[in-house]
């Protein structure tokens, strides 16, 4: 299944970002975020930047430090985006469930010893389709095989860390701060998931459609 991303318009990106387009002109001018041949249109990965960017900027980093890990937050975010149904149009989501063949009894049977009354045929469906259209999706971005981080933290010495669902315990989530260069100012702490389902919920329409001619 080919995929691409959605386009929006300078509006658009606003409400989605919750970023000025006064304030990206200024960015680009400065060489904090890349320029922009014509009119500006923005696809999800471009407005990720732009949502971190605006984010840490408002928690009081400056923008120099802020693009320095701007590119890389907003590629976590874009792996949990995609866990999201609603990130796919209603095409990509009807060719994945197109893809997906039919479930054989026999794994009928198996889930629902499994699950018992619990168990519907049609949030199996889901599932797989989902994983069918992420997939496609991590390919689009070229991030197959990456890990898929959970919380990202702004360091008070700048250095920024993921953690992963196998990380999140008190030992090594909070480890560091007993060292003196970690705690010496203010720390930031963001859930990825919370992020994109802050981004999907702005969304006029979904972020990622069907390829031309797919």
């Amino acid at each position: 299944m080919k995929l691409e991303l959605e386009t929006y318009t300078p509006g658009e990106a606003e409400t989605i970002t919750a970023v000025k387009q006064a304030t990206v002109r200024n960015w680009r001018r400065a060489g904090h975020l890349p320029r922009q041949e014509g009119h500006a249109r923005y696809n999800l990965a471009d407005m990720l930047v732009m949502f971190v960017m605006g984010m840490l900027v408002s928690r009081g980093t400056t923008p120099e430090a802020a693009k320095e890990f701007a590119g890389h937050a907003a590629r976590a975010i874009f792996q949990s985006t995609i866990w999201s149904p609603k990130a796919f149009s209603d095409a990509v989501r009807e060719k994945a469930k197109a893809e997906l063949g039919e479930i054989s009894d026999d794994e009928v049977s198996h889930f629902k010893a499994q699950l018992g009354d619990k168990f519907r045929v049609d949030m199996l469906e889901e599932v797989r389709s989902l994983d069918i259209m992420t997939k496609a999706a991590e390919q689009l971005a070229g991030i197959t095989g990456l890990k898929h981080p959970t919380w990202l933290i702004v360091w008070a010495n700048g250095k920024i860390q993921f953690y992963y669902d196998e990380d999140i315990s008190e030992e090594t989530f909070f480890g560091n701060t007993v060292f003196d260069e970690f705690v010496q100012g203010p720390v930031m702490l963001f859930c990825l998931g919370a992020l994109a389902q802050m981004v999907i919920d702005r969304l006029p329409r979904p972020a990622i459609r069907l390829a031309e001619g797919a």
